[in-house]
């Protein structure tokens, strides 16, 4: 059985992991994240109902994690291979979980349903209460990290009280040295559409300028996003009708008055940043489109206008270009803009805000 130590001054975090269906990405990532060099972590892993097995996947790792672990190497990651890791396995709660059992790191949860990204989050977020954590590290499933990704992201938490949201330095899983992104993403505010800060620069080349990056940074990307307790404290939970894309953009943006954006450039993680079926790919592009209105309904209604021009030139570069899934979401979103807009306008899924209150699934 794995034993740890916190180091004198650490803060406690949660990491929080969203399962569906990718038992064996989220076991890479789980190893990962248990070899960090920042020891005072509790990893909840919520399983949004999966249909592969997943909750005995990872149960049955975790008895001999050893078996079958055959990954890429990446510098600087420290996969846990050797020993027992302790488990504990807990259908969603009402309220936060009671303190783990000695010696275990790792609750696994089943969620009752698909709540998406952000749903998933939010179950993870009550399971490990506000009282016991001082950050919340939310990491996407098809990463690995860096032993050292999460005590870089604290330290740069620490030091500056204003820091709400810190993000990562994105590496492609694949070819490690090209820059997926920056902490996150700038927003052009005319379309709403943002750009990854620092997509496909090589780490081999000029030094990044983190202060740079922080001025141009509009949200960190939930690949890789560590979240303060007063943050959530103060803004509230992750807007679950998004389901997938703008959950962060939306958050940034609700905590902007408050808060500040930073970057740790030597926190490093590995995403593997994805092939997906055809289906799902137009399933996700669907909804990466449609959550633009919502967000911009929320945010900037007198935009609205100008985002249903922007999404017709999208239209037609797509078609000229015969992107045809990315062409029909966007044609399928113009037809629906008038209703996404009205439902918000309507207050029909006005922000998430209270910590105790159970979701359906």
């Amino acid at each position: 059985m794995i034993e740890t130590r916190a180091a004198v001054g650490e803060r406690p975090v949660a990491v929080v992991l969203v399962n569906w269906n990718g038992w064996r990405d989220t076991i890479e990532c789980v190893s990962s994240v248990l070899g960090q060099s920042h020891s005072d972590l509790h990893v909840f892993v919520v399983d949004n109902d999966s249909s592969d097995g997943s909750v005995e996947h990872i149960r049955a790792w975790s008895e001999n994690p050893g078996v079958g672990a055959e990954w890429r190497k990446h510098d600087g990651v420290v996969q846990v291979t050797s020993a027992r890791i302790a488990l504990r396995v807990v259908d969603r709660p009402e309220e936060a979980l009671p303190a783990p059992p000695h010696g275990c790191r790792l609750t696994l949860i089943r969620s009752g349903g698909n709540l998406g990204f952000a749903g998933g989050c939010n179950v993870g977020i009550r399971a490990a209460g506000l009282e016991a954590f001082e950050f919340f590290w939310f990491l996407n499933t098809d990463a690995v990290a860096h032993r050292d990704a999460l005590r870089a992201l604290v330290r740069r938490a620490r030091s500056d009280p204003r820091i709400g949201i810190v993000g990562s330095t994105l590496r492609y899983y694949e070819r490690p040295e090209v820059v997926q992104a920056l902490a996150g993403a700038a927003m052009d505010l005319s379309s709403l559409s943002s750009r990854h800060i620092g997509a496909g620069l090589v780490l081999a080349g000029p030094a990044i300028d983190p202060a740079a990056v922080e001025r141009d940074l509009s949200y960190v990307m939930g690949a890789s996003m560590l979240v303060s307790r007063r943050f959530i404290q103060d803004v509230g939970l992750m807007q679950e009708d998004y389901f997938l894309f703008y959950e962060e953009i939306d958050w940034a943006v609700r905590g902007r008055d408050r808060y500040a954006l930073a970057y740790a450039a030597d926190s490093h993680v590995f995403h593997k940043a994805g092939a997906s079926s055809s289906k799902a790919l137009a399933f996700a592009t669907g909804l990466y489109y449609r959550n633009r209105v919502r967000f911009a309904a929320r945010f900037f209604p007198a935009r609205l206008g100008a985002i249903r021009r922007a999404l017709a030139i999208e239209l037609l570069r797509h078609l000229l270009r015969a992107r045809w899934t990315h062409a029909r979401a966007v044609a399928s979103t113009l037809v629906a803009f008038a209703a996404v807009a009205a439902t918000v306008r309507a207050g029909n899924d006005s922000p998430q805000t209270a910590l105790g209150a159970r979701h359906s699934a």
